[in-house]
């Protein structure tokens, strides 16, 4: 099966997952369909301060309301039958059975885990949030072991929103979940910067200038600097991928579906 024919196989069963707070959207991540439910990863259903969350198949329209499936978080959360959070192997499997999944693809998870260190693999989701379904193809150009977990490294560009997607291998088997990508910057760091930037605001917004250069509020202008600092920080951190992603071993939610059994 060459990968164009995969893909257009399995495209079905993808599911794009929005968080929202008060109709406005504030993240979102990639999923799948497997007999029984809904399989992605765990932080991307738990990022907290979200009053729904939706779901979207790949092959609707995004500008369709009828198209979202909306579940409030403690819904969601009690569909979840099997996880691992964020800090561990980061899955979460939902048992849910909405209308709107009926004679959709289901994934099935490959039974005999080898992979190899150039094998050739396609992953699929929603990088940037953006509405299209967006496939790559890749190697694997690492297999290693980070606290005591598989961890599938993946020549390919992944961005934040394909986290929660599907990693499959030439005949169309999940053999990974995708967890995060590679940006080559720290991640607390970057993290530590926008919320200063953030905090700066916050302080200056109650601040009021003592002088004024003609029409020009210090104050004021010290303000829209650092929001615009703040737009650049978070932009640089979204683009900075070097082409390398993250997947951890389909064999763990695999094992745990299992036993649900």
């Amino acid at each position: 099966m060459t990968p164009s024919e995969l893909i257009a196989q399995v495209r079905s069963g993808l599911v794009h997952i929005l968080l929202e707070r008060q109709g406005e959207r504030l993240g979102s991540g990639s999923g799948f369909l497997v007999e029984g439910g809904l399989v992605t990863n765990s932080h991307v259903i738990r990022p907290g301060k979200t009053d729904a969350i939706a779901l979207r198949m790949a092959d609707t329209d995004p500008d369709d309301s009828a198209s979202y499936i909306r579940l409030l978080p403690q819904s969601c959360y009690r569909a979840v039958a099997a996880e691992s959070p964020e800090g561990e192997k980061d899955y979460a499997f939902l048992r849910l059975s909405e209308p709107e999944f009926q004679n959709r693809y289901r994934f099935s998870f490959e039974k005999s885990l080898h992979p190899a260190v150039g094998e050739q693999v396609v992953f699929l989701g929603f990088p940037f949030g953006m509405s299209p379904l967006t496939a790559h193809i890749g190697y694997i150009s690492s297999i290693f072991d980070r606290d005591n977990i598989r961890t599938i490294q993946i020549d390919g560009s992944v961005n934040g929103g394909n986290s929660g997607g599907p990693l499959l291998n030439s005949d169309g088997k999940v053999i990974g979940i995708v967890t995060k990508a590679v940006t080559g910057l720290i991640e607390e760091q970057f993290k530590t910067l926008v919320q200063a930037l953030r905090d700066n605001q916050i302080a200056l917004q109650g601040a009021q200038s003592v002088i004024r250069i003609g029409p020009i509020d210090p104050i004021q202008a010290i303000e829209v600097s650092q929001a615009a600092m703040e737009q650049i920080a978070v932009n640089l951190h979204r683009s900075a991928n070097v082409g390398i992603g993250h997947a951890y071993s389909a064999e763990y939610i695999r094992k745990h579906i299992q036993r649900l059994k």
